[in-house]
């Protein structure tokens, strides 16, 4: 099979795409195109971005109807070489999407190729119109004459192209592997110290695992002039969004760079190639149920991280910025209450990318990678650690490519902690149950010499009524043991409060409220907790596990 696009019309923002197949008469053909990518699990039905499709035999029309929304079909009327043109529209800027204008042609083939259902594995072959000036940045190969090719359809689809005219390339080295760094967009670093810090934390993370099976991977950064924060990881490349590129002129701008690079290589071992039964060969053409976010994207979040500060790109105090902001979140919201990690894991297909209705659910990602360093934290009295769990999860599911189910990370946890009843009272309470995972924090923390502090001062309306608002009075949450949470919605508009609140524990205060052009008065009591805290964490001290779980065993 045989891809070729090309761009008629730039601004247009559409590429055209040919597609030949070989067929022989009677042949059936289903051409299957992705409801949702690897790395986001969510429907995206990118068939929306499909027009003008047509099929063609030496230049004359074929039959073809679609069977779903998303899966079209012929039967080969006669031997020959079947030509299927359509248009895709290439209009989302970010790491899983595609984007055409007059400086670039960024595709993941994940949007727009088709599974040819009775040809998923026979090998594919792409060509492209792109203007000679441009350099292009991807980890399919190439046979010397621009034309790439992939060995299937989880080959190319899991291998984004990027063609541009400013393309600027670096690359390092660790003993046989080549890591190549591709940027468009403008650079505002030193990019000799990028690359030493780049060098660093992959060095620690392949002398974790052991092994990088390949010789090549690719980097592929779009530096954007606007505001933008996104990565996606792929067999042998990531590619990651980042702006505004000029931000990382400053280091809070750059740690944010390091923190997702780090996280997406990290996936080239978990998720990529250490990956749960359900998705060691990928079906995209309908949803496919995990309850592994805990160890797909929890894990991977604080393992990033966490190799930033043993590679010595985080100091302590860097690492603790990042982790502070990570149990506030967790302090903000209480969805674990009606959904645990599994549980929330499962549901990724409804909302697991946007807010959701209030408390509903956790973050696979936030609470994820807070388990994770509570599971490390753990194993250290063991002589264990969570990256020696990983390491052996990669020896036994991801080398072999057999594939793993939750139990059998319980299970390899729990071998790591010697049965303790430390780690399985853990697991039950706040990964199959619905604890609240402040509480081991603190506990846990203390044990690497780190301290969390909850402070009430600063809010006395969010900390003894348990309302946060905007700058402009606008409602964004109530908690549920706060006497508001009755009396009060979100998207109410607070317009009096009085000057002097009453923050003694039962004291009432009457305000003002706009509820959708209707103006009322309430009443509402301060409570006897205090709601929201603000998280500080302050370290204690030298400590001997504190120590161990810094440097990395």
């Amino acid at each position: 099979m045989h891809y070729h696009i090309s761009r008629k019309s730039i601004c247009s923002q559409y590429i055209q795409i040919k597609l030949l197949i070989s067929c022989h008469q009677g042949e059936p053909i289903h051409l299957q195109l992705a409801a949702w990518r690897p790395g986001r699990y969510e429907l995206t039905n990118y068939a929306q971005k499909i027009r003008g499709f047509q099929v063609k035999l030496e230049n004359k029309p074929v039959y073809w109807y679609k069977k779903t929304k998303d899966l079209w079909f012929f039967t080969a009327t006669e031997t020959g070489e079947y030509q299927i043109d359509y248009e895709f529209y290439c209009n989302q800027m970010d790491a899983g999407g595609c984007w055409s204008d007059d400086r670039q042609l960024y595709l993941n083939f994940s949007n727009f190729v088709f599974e040819v259902k009775e040809k998923s594995a026979s090998p594919i072959s792409v060509s492209m119109d792109i203007p000679e000036d441009y350099q292009v940045a991807t980890a399919l190969p190439e046979n010397g004459q621009g034309i790439w090719e992939a060995s299937g359809y989880q080959h190319l689809m899991d291998s984004p192209f990027l063609a541009a005219a400013g393309l600027q390339h670096q690359s390092y080295s660790i003993q046989s592997h080549t890591f190549h760094l591709w940027f468009h967009g403008d650079i505002h670093f030193d990019m000799p110290t990028l690359i030493e810090d780049f060098k660093a934390f992959t060095e620690k993370q392949i002398m974790a695992f052991g092994e990088f099976p390949a010789e090549n991977y690719h980097f592929i950064f779009q530096l954007l002039p606007y505001r933008h924060y996104h990565g996606v990881e792929h067999a042998y490349s990531t590619v990651i969004t980042y702006g505004p590129a000029e931000a990382l002129k400053e280091k809070a701008a750059r740690d944010e760079l390091m923190g997702v690079s780090s996280h997406e290589l990290y996936h080239f071992w978990n998720v990529c190639r250490i990956r749960p039964k359900e998705l060691c060969t990928y079906n995209l053409a309908t949803e496919t149920y995990l309850d592994t976010g805990l160890v797909l994207e929890g894990v991977t979040s604080y393992m990033g991280d966490l190799f930033l500060l043993q590679s010595g790109y985080f100091s302590k105090t860097d690492y603790l910025k990042i982790l502070q902001k990570q149990i506030q979140k967790e302090a903000d919201h209480e969805g674990w209450k009606n959904l645990n990690i599994q549980e929330s894991s499962f549901d990724l297909w409804l909302d697991g990318y946007k807010p959701g209705i209030p408390d509903r659910k956790v973050s696979i990602y936030n609470r994820g990678a807070l388990i994770a360093l509570c599971l490390d934290i753990i194993l250290l009295p063991e002589g264990a650690c969570l990256s020696a769990v990983m390491k052996k999860m990669w020896d036994v599911f991801g080398r072999t490519k057999m594939g793993y189910h939750i139990q059998d990370f319980y299970e390899m946890l729990k071998s790591a902690s010697n049965n303790s009843t430390a780690f399985v009272d853990f697991w039950d309470q706040y990964v199959v149950g619905k604890g609240d995972l402040l509480v081991p924090l603190s506990k846990l923390l203390d044990k690497i010499g780190i301290a969390i502090i909850q402070e009430v001062h600063e809010n006395e309306f969010l900390h003894n009524y348990g309302i946060r608002k905007d700058e402009e009075g606008k409602v964004l949450q109530v908690h549920q043991e706060a006497d508001a949470y009755g009396k009060i919605m979100i998207n109410d508009l607070i317009v009096d409060v009085p000057s002097e609140l009453q923050s003694k524990s039962g004291n009432s205060i009457t305000i003002g409220l706009e509820r959708l052009g209707r103006k009322l008065n309430t009443s509402i009591q301060s409570g006897e907790k205090r709601f929201y805290p603000l998280i500080k964490l302050q370290e204690t001290g030298s400590s001997q596990f504190g120590e161990i779980w810094e440097k990395g065993q």
